[in-house]
């Protein structure tokens, strides 16, 4: 895969998590009793309202907006973006098992849309791991044709 489509893969990762888990946090109660915002009401039917849960999940996706953010920032690195990709694989396909044991309660277009974006965010996910001829596989901070830094050179943070 292309250093343009890994960059199209983590700006859709970076928008989803964005603009659907800065709402949650800021306006938990909204989030959860209108999301997918279309007048469906998905999560109501999972159970009670619970203001923790509902934030630490949104934090969480943010924090996997700001690691999507770096490996945006260097994805000539194999390494950092295939990582990054992990962490969203390992998340999507536990998002999809849940959802996939509790489709009972939803309509079936519902469930078309549930599995089908499930299991859409699931494949986006894995293609993060494909290594790419044009990406390197040494640290963000260099490039495959710059030697690694020596013992005690100090490498700038993101």
């Amino acid at each position: 895969m292309g250093k343009l489509m890994t960059r199209r893969i983590l700006v859709g990762s970076l928008i989803i998590a964005c603009l659907l888990h800065v709402w949650a946090y800021f306006a938990p109660k909204t989030w959860y009793e209108s999301f997918p915002g279309v007048g469906r009401g998905w999560l109501l039917r999972l159970g009670p309202y619970n203001e923790h849960l509902v934030k630490d999940m949104a934090a969480l996706y943010m924090a996997m907006l700001v690691v999507t953010a770096a490996a945006w920032r260097f994805a000539d690195s194999d390494r950092y973006v295939a990582t990054v990709g992990a962490a969203w694989l390992v998340f999507s396909v536990f998002h999809l098992i849940y959802h996939l044991q509790h489709l009972s309660m939803y309509s079936s277009g519902e469930r078309v849309a549930i599995v089908g974006l499930l299991s859409s965010l699931t494949l986006i996910s894995a293609a993060l791991l494909a290594p790419s001829p044009a990406r390197g596989t040494g640290s963000p901070h260099t490039s495959p044709e710059s030697p690694a830094p020596a013992a005690g050179d100090r490498v700038t943070p993101l």
